[in-house]
């Protein structure tokens, strides 16, 4: 299997990089590009059409003689009506090529640098570097003399991927700009040449993020904050997305700013290059598409290398959803949580029932190859002992679980070529029916049922149960369907639908949902909110109390520190763009942004905005009555503290 380790597609055809010692090797392949027609969409000039079989709606493929001319075309293309353009290079040539990149290579194989560059928009101070070869520097003196030493060591070791952590807002924009000012070209790529950039959006949740993207010839340049907001949006489990933060809930050790950088993405990033592996997209492509997008690719490359035409994507429709809910609240003990393996897409394959519009036969194989893939990698890593290898087979297993269960949710993505609702529909039913029956045993074998979520259940497991309780359960499963006993809690907390806290055996707490977590709280808050619900679980009301008269008592004194009462807000829009929504009357005042349009800082969206509120009243409008963290005058502490009074009152009411 090629082991490629980067690849560009234009107007040189397509580049593929591969190791060669202690650089690269270069291969260059023909690239034509295409696009996809109707029946009746108009063929553009001087190309040659392949007919695609089946009866999608694109049915004939329509291939360029040069990039030159399709890139002169692209603009008309994208508008005219019955015409689909891959609008990536990369993904047209690794989708007819069947290549993939790092073939069969581990994720330690790369080659990988860090950077953290300080300074602002008067000069760079300094360039921290570490790389995977143990290389670490401080690049610092004369600005120019730095910026060269930095792309030198670049060149000299040759990475695959270039690491910074919010480089994307603030390192890579203060290096092209003073570059520029300085007249020094930043020939990082491995083709000699500079950063490209431009504007683009990518979605971790339901959060919209706007971002410059950085491309280098040859070499992945990587936003780790981008994997650290996908993660928080699938685990909902980190109070704050800073550095400091990140350190102390990965438990990374260390100061070095490009040190904890890199271990970051030995966490974060393996689960993405092996998803890589598998997809016909970049390696930051993959880690920025959604999963129905990335699947969508996937499905799309293996109908088109079978010679087969696309379909167009059904009009959404709603159906019923997945079974999630709270059963009771409270505070529960000896909490037992069961997992219905991969349940949907293992009911996909159980019902062996593909989406309608799969005439090829694509979208099960693909599961099911991929599923006996994930079971492998999982039974490899369990039998392994801790080390390097254990770890690779758990982000191989890891990023071919994310892969499987998008299968489901992709039956429900409104742009997907193959997407079918009605199967959707079935598969949804299915789950909840199965999930109602594992409810109704474990209710009628005496535990209690707190909390239900997509495939799996949190209950009290009755006195004197055990594997009893369990085969019952698993005598209700159809074949192909497994049940897993993953994990035990000695207590439990269950506040409202999807927001609880565990005690784990080691006793650490762990708190989901944004009613007890939610970065929109101040960090008092959260403090305070953590030492109650701590006081519930151990079923110690006293050391609750005693958490609340501190607090109350140091509000009233000022002698909590303003940080720990401010709010963090992130502007998702410009200063300007809003202020221009609020003079159309298309926007309400929002004290965030008045706030940064007052400033003499220069805010743009995607910046964070400090600020805690004053005045005397416990009820009064936050416009108009807060102020920037970065204003706060520390001997003359003005903060309202009726206003965080009432704030922990309605707390200690709630959660006591």
């Amino acid at each position: 299997m090629r082991q490629i380790v980067a690849a560009e597609a234009g107007s040189c055809g397509v580049q593929l990089y591969f190791h060669e010692g202690e650089t690269f090797r270069l291969e260059q392949e023909v690239f034509e590009p295409f696009v996809l027609l109707s029946a009746e969409a108009e063929v553009p000039q001087n190309c040659t059409v392949k007919m695609l079989a089946g009866n999608g709606f694109f049915c004939r493929q329509a291939f360029f003689s040069s990039f030159e001319e399709y890139s002169k075309l692209l603009p008309e293309l994208k508008k005219a009506p019955g015409v689909m353009v891959l609008r990536d290079n990369l993904q047209q040539a690794l989708s007819m090529k069947s290549l993939r990149l790092f073939g069969d290579m581990d994720f330690t194989a790369l080659r990988r640098m860090q950077f953290c560059i300080r300074g602002d928009d008067n000069g760079i101070e300094n360039i921290e570097i570490s790389d995977t070869s143990g290389f670490t520097a401080v690049y610092s003196g004369g600005e120019k003399e730095v910026i060269q030493s930095f792309i030198d060591r670049i060149n000299g070791f040759d990475p695959d991927v270039l690491e910074s952590f919010n480089g994307c807002r603030h390192d890579l924009p203060l290096l092209v700009k003073r570059a520029k000012k300085l007249k020094i070209v930043l020939s990082c790529g491995r083709d000699g040449g500079t950063f490209t950039m431009r504007q683009s959006r990518y979605a971790a949740g339901e959060k919209q993020y706007s971002y410059q993207r950085f491309s280098l010839a040859g070499r992945h340049v990587v936003d780790i904050l981008h994997p650290v907001q996908l993660y928080d949006a699938a685990h909902r489990d980190l109070e704050e997305l800073d550095l400091p933060s990140l350190q102390e809930y990965f438990q990374i050790e260390g100061s070095f700013v490009p040190q904890i950088i890199g271990r970051l993405s030995e966490i974060l990033l393996p689960a993405y290059f092996y998803r890589t592996r598998e997809l016909p997209l970049g390696f930051q492509e993959c880690i920025l598409r959604g999963s129905g997008s990335a699947l969508d690719a996937l499905l799309t490359a293996e109908y088109l290398c079978k010679g087969y035409s696309i379909p167009l994507p059904e009009t959404p429709r709603p159906y019923a959803g997945a079974l999630s809910n709270m059963e009771v609240a409270g505070v529960f003990h000896n909490v037992r949580h069961c997992d219905v393996r991969s349940l949907y897409p293992s009911l996909l394959l159980m019902f062996d029932t593909a989406p309608v519009r799969d005439e090829a036969g694509v979208f099960l194989s693909l599961l099911a190859k991929l599923r006996t893939f994930r079971l492998a990698a999982k039974d490899r890593a369990r039998t392994l002992p801790d080390g390097v290898e254990k770890s690779q087979q758990e982000a191989l297993q890891s990023s071919f679980k994310i892969l499987i269960n998008s299968f489901y949710g992709y039956l429900g993505f409104s742009q997907g070529a193959f997407n079918d609702f009605a199967l959707a529909e079935k598969i949804t039913a299915a789950g909840r029916e199965l999930l109602g029956k594992l409810v109704k045993t474990l209710q009628e074998k005496g535990a209690v049922v707190i909390e239900m979520d997509t495939d799996g259940i949190y209950f009290q497991m009755p006195e004197n149960s055990g594997e009893e309780l369990e085969t019952a359960l698993n005598d209700i499963l159809p074949p192909g369907i497994q049940l897993e006993f993953d994990a035990e809690y000695p207590a439990m907390f269950s506040y409202k639908a999807k927001n609880y806290a565990l005690l784990t055996g080691d006793g650490a707490i762990k708190l989901t949902g944004a009613a007890l977590k939610s970065r929109a709280l101040e960090g008092f808050q959260r403090k305070f909110i953590r030492q109650l619900v701590s006081a519930r679980l151990h079923d110690d009301p006293e050391s609750g109390r005693e958490a609340y008269e501190n607090w109350r008592s140091a509000i009233s004194n000022r002698e909590t520190a303003l940080e720990e009462l401010a709010k963090s807000e992130v502007l998702s829009d410009s200063p300007e763009n809003y202020r221009k929504k609020l003079a159309s009357g298309s926007t309400r005042r929002s004290a965030p942004y008045e706030l940064a349009l007052a400033s003499n800082k220069e805010y743009r969206a995607g910046d964070k905005v400090k600020f805690y509120v004053t005045g005397t009243k416990a009820k009064l409008p936050v416009v108009g009555n807060a102020k920037l963290l970065d204003d706060a005058d520390p001997g003359n502490r003005d903060e309202n503290i009726a206003y965080y009074l009432a704030k922990l009152d309605a707390l200690y009411e709630t959660f006591a």
